[in-house]
């Protein structure tokens, strides 16, 4: 059976020139990059040259800016924890949003029990941020940091982050960007965007997993995570996973260079694969806002009614189709209810919903095939809903109609 994988938003394959790059460094240059020794030195090279093509992807102004870690998880809990610690003299107030990752929320409930207090910036109903003027309302004296999301999975969203760092820059309070869903999908220039920190995951953007990068900006302190040598500057000690390093540097220098095509070839399959659903399966619609500058243009969440997401999660699978529902799996473990509470939507729609997600190796003929399997499951499932057969009789509204932005089909 062919597979067609469309969950990009969870991982992407290595580039084949991000593989070949790896390859040296899992066989014959072994060395540790702390030895003194020739072979050492070569492989500390090697980590240079990756944290110099990660510097120029972002515009990092230095290449020290730039703290290798071993996931982006790990950045964000670098980030959060190590900038509130540094900043503990200052004030005890962190902002952030009901959109955060897992990664980033409860890393900020973990320093409550040290003395930090916790203020949320609300959203609206598609995700987005209101204006500056709330965030103004938000902050007080002792607000130390501010921590935004520049994408959410879920909702699609990209946030307008640059009058926000304008804003936070002026009333000296510190910025830090979760860029791991979005890197590699928008333009994430720190040069521009001047936050203090940002976090970015290269394998979803064909790099390997088991790296993550933490941008930090020339004279932000940080208070490490993990004690022991002095690697990265002495802000995360351990030996380097020289491999993944390397080919995450690859995968940053290869982004760099086609971003633009890439977002590009992104938004056109975005629009097809949308005319395909509206098409060939009535009574959907989308969760976040419409396609456009404020929606990643690798993905939609789409919401089937009549019909439960992870059922058709499943069916799908077995038919040779890999995408995700509408929440992810960590969100529905951990904090199954976050995001529709936040955006104020009914947690049915989501519950209804498929997460379908692409990268520049898909073509509109994998979409067109997987529109058919999902049409074909919609409809096995419909047959057995009594949810749609309420629906069809009219002895319940449509939901469609609590989408904000929706684009429903008839």
């Amino acid at each position: 059976m062919n597979r067609t994988n469309l969950d990009a938003q969870s991982s992407t394959p290595p580039a084949p020139e991000v593989i070949e790059a790896m390859r040296p460094y899992l066989s014959g240059n072994f060395a540790a990059a702390a030895s003194a020794h020739y072979s050492g030195k070569q492989v500390r090279k090697a980590i240079e040259r990756a944290r110099e093509q990660i510097a120029a992807a972002i515009s990092a102004s230095d290449v020290e800016e730039i703290i290798l870690t071993g996931s982006g998880t790990e950045a964000n809990n670098l980030a959060i924890k190590g900038i509130l610690a540094a900043r503990k003299p200052f004030g005890n107030h962190v902002i952030s949003t009901p959109l955060d990752h897992p990664s980033v929320w409860f890393s900020i409930q973990s320093m409550i029990s040290q003395g930090f207090e916790h203020g949320v910036w609300e959203v609206d109903g598609v995700g987005r941020l209101p204006g500056i003027e709330s965030l103004g309302e938000k902050l007080r004296q002792d607000t130390i940091l501010a921590s935004v999301p520049v994408s959410t999975p879920e909702l699609g969203i990209v946030q307008p982050i640059h009058p926000i760092s304008e804003w936070l820059e002026r009333e000296g309070i510190a910025l830090m960007l979760d860029a791991t869903t979005a890197g590699g999908w928008t333009p994430l220039d720190v040069a521009t965007l001047k936050p203090s920190l940002m976090s970015l995951s290269p394998h979803r953007f064909h790099g390997p997993k088991g790296v993550g990068v933490l941008y930090k900006r020339r004279g932000v302190s940080l208070v490490p995570l993990i004690h022991g040598g002095n690697q990265e500057f002495g802000l995360r000690a351990g030996t380097e996973n020289v491999a993944s390093i390397v080919g995450a540097g690859k995968a940053f220098e290869l982004m760099s260079g086609i971003l633009d095509e890439r977002i590009e070839n992104a938004c056109k399959l975005q629009t097809f694969l949308l005319r395909e659903i509206k098409t060939k399966i009535p009574s959907t619609g989308i969760i976040g806002p419409a396609p456009g500058k404020d929606r990643l243009s690798n993905q939609l969440n789409i919401v089937f009614e009549g019909v439960e997401g992870e059922a058709l999660m499943l069916m799908t699978n077995v038919r040779g189709l890999d995408c995700h529902t509408g929440i992810s799996c960590v969100n529905r473990h951990m904090e199954s209810n976050r995001i529709p509470e936040a955006t104020g939507l009914p947690d049915d729609l989501f519950r209804s919903s498929l997460l379908l997600s692409w990268h520049e190796e898909h073509t509109m003929a994998d979409l067109r095939g997987a529109v058919e399997i999902i049409a074909a499951c919609v409809g096995k499932l419909r047959e057995m809903s009594p949810v749609w057969n309420n629906l069809q009789r009219g002895r319940m509204p449509s939901r469609l109609s609590l989408l904000p932005e929706t684009v429903k089909s008839s």
